[in-house]
């Protein structure tokens, strides 16, 4: 199977996430702490860790310090899905995981900044483009006036430069060790987050009691469902940057939206009372051109790495 196949894995993988997670947020978590949400995801990593630990171990043969910093790396991805779920939470899952494409963007950027590597013309005008569909996208047009969604855009930014931190130090882990190694202690890291976030936050930790006790066979149902799909989009993704660089494997993802916005299409057609967005021709069109500005900015981004 080709670096570029594997590589396509993923964007419909995650588009169904992101489904599934708008569906819990507004079914099962419709005014409580999306936080609780998250402890339902970053526990299931129990599930992941164990069986990965007894097929490979090795996990604990590697250092302390990086058994230590990949788990933290973990916790860094379980930070970054934050404030995604309370942009969730607001806004249409087509109007919010399209911003996901700023990650590449923070990739750059931070290879800038902490590895000294240069910007090139082409890195440049794709990361305005990127920034443009953004700004886009963020746009609520109405016939009276045209307002920017800030706090989605902002809270999507934060989360796409954590990811994008994560994806980096990940690569980084998996290339010096194993790559099966480093995702048993990022999964560590999962559940040291849904374990911090239980002990030490008093709100999210009422209100996962409170949905687990009201809800708790279609939560874990559900969920279990969503994050078996997750670990799959996420481990396919992992293994493809693996095989090609980090940027490309993004930008192969690019086509994320794409699936994001057929899937709520249909489901808002078909499937109303599991989803709606709004599918006017306003809106419909301010969707497309702004994810295909973004998708436009990486290829640009891109443009001088080839893709096997």
């Amino acid at each position: 199977m080709s670096a570029l196949l594997i590589a396509s894995i993923p964007p419909l993988l995650f588009a169904v996430v992101n489904h599934f997670d708008k569906y819990l947020v507004q079914r099962f978590f419709k005014g409580a702490s999306v936080g609780a949400l998250l402890i339902f995801s970053a526990l299931i990593g129990i599930f992941i860790a164990l069986p990965v630990a007894l097929l490979n171990p090795e996990s604990f043969t590697i250092p302390g310090s990086d058994m230590i910093l990949i788990t933290g790396n973990g916790f860094l991805y379980l930070l970054a899905s934050l404030p995604y779920f309370y942009a969730l939470a607001k806004d249409e899952a087509s109007v919010v995981v399209p911003l996901f494409q700023m990650v590449p963007f923070f990739i750059l950027l931070f290879a800038f900044v902490l590895l000294g590597e240069s910007i090139s013309r082409n890195n440049f005008i794709g990361g305005v483009l990127i920034v443009l569909g953004a700004v886009l996208i963020s746009l609520e047009l109405s016939h009276k006036k045209i307002r920017l969604k800030n706090n989605i855009l902002w809270l999507m930014a934060l989360s796409s430069a954590l990811f994008a931190l994560n994806f980096v130090v990940f690569k980084n882990f998996a290339v010096e060790h194993a790559f099966w190694v480093t995702t048993f202690w990022e999964y560590v890291g999962f559940v040291a987050f849904g374990v911090v976030m239980l002990l030490f936050v008093p709100h999210y930790r009422r209100q996962f009691f409170a949905v687990f006790k009201l809800n708790k066979t279609k939560v874990l149902a559900i969920n279990g469902a969503n994050e078996i799909i997750a670990v799959a989009a996420k481990s396919s993704f992992n293994f493809a940057t693996l095989l090609m660089p980090v940027a490309v494997a993004s930008f192969v993802s690019g086509l994320q939206p794409f699936f994001v916005f057929a899937i709520g299409t249909v489901l808002t057609l078909f499937f109303p009372k599991i989803s709606t967005e709004r599918i006017d021709a306003r809106h419909m069109v301010q969707k497309i051109a702004a994810i295909v500005i973004m998708i436009f900015g990486l290829w640009v981004l891109n443009s001088a790495n080839e893709l096997v």
